[in-house]
Protein backbone atom coordinates (compact mmCIF):
# COMPACT_ATOMS: atom_id res chain seq x y z
CA UNK A 1 0.00 0.00 0.00
CA UNK A 2 2.76 2.46 0.87
CA UNK A 3 4.40 2.26 -2.55
CA UNK A 4 1.11 2.87 -4.29
CA UNK A 5 0.33 6.01 -2.31
CA UNK A 6 3.86 7.31 -2.90
CA UNK A 7 3.41 6.75 -6.63
CA UNK A 8 0.19 8.74 -6.62
CA UNK A 9 1.87 11.54 -4.68
CA UNK A 10 4.71 11.74 -7.22
CA UNK A 11 2.18 11.71 -10.07
CA UNK A 12 0.21 14.53 -8.41
CA UNK A 13 3.38 16.62 -7.93
CA UNK A 14 4.28 16.14 -11.61
CA UNK A 15 0.81 17.16 -12.78
CA UNK A 16 0.74 20.25 -10.55
CA UNK A 17 4.25 21.17 -11.78
CA UNK A 18 3.22 20.79 -15.41
CA UNK A 19 0.13 22.97 -14.92
CA UNK A 20 2.20 25.64 -13.13
CA UNK A 21 4.85 25.57 -15.87
CA UNK A 22 2.15 26.01 -18.52
CA UNK A 23 0.47 28.84 -16.63
CA UNK A 24 3.77 30.69 -16.09
CA UNK A 25 5.34 29.72 -19.42
CA UNK A 26 6.01 33.28 -20.60
CA UNK A 27 8.12 34.34 -17.58
CA UNK A 28 9.88 30.95 -17.53
CA UNK A 29 10.77 31.06 -21.24
CA UNK A 30 11.85 34.69 -20.92
CA UNK A 31 14.14 33.89 -18.01
CA UNK A 32 15.63 30.83 -19.71
CA UNK A 33 16.28 32.57 -23.03
CA UNK A 34 17.12 36.03 -21.72
CA UNK A 35 14.46 37.61 -23.93
CA UNK A 36 11.94 40.22 -22.74
CA UNK A 37 8.54 38.84 -21.72
CA UNK A 38 6.61 40.96 -24.22
CA UNK A 39 8.63 39.44 -27.08
CA UNK A 40 7.83 35.89 -25.93
CA UNK A 41 4.14 36.77 -25.49
CA UNK A 42 4.00 38.28 -28.98
CA UNK A 43 5.57 35.15 -30.49
CA UNK A 44 3.05 32.90 -28.72
CA UNK A 45 0.13 35.04 -29.91
CA UNK A 46 1.50 35.03 -33.46
CA UNK A 47 1.65 31.21 -33.42
CA UNK A 48 -1.96 31.04 -32.19
CA UNK A 49 -3.09 33.33 -35.03
CA UNK A 50 -1.27 31.23 -37.61
CA UNK A 51 -2.94 28.05 -36.33
CA UNK A 52 -6.41 29.59 -36.68
CA UNK A 53 -5.92 30.28 -40.38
Amino acid sequence: MKGSSMGWFIFLVLVVGAVAAYKYRVPLIAKLTGQPQHRIQRAIERRKENKRR
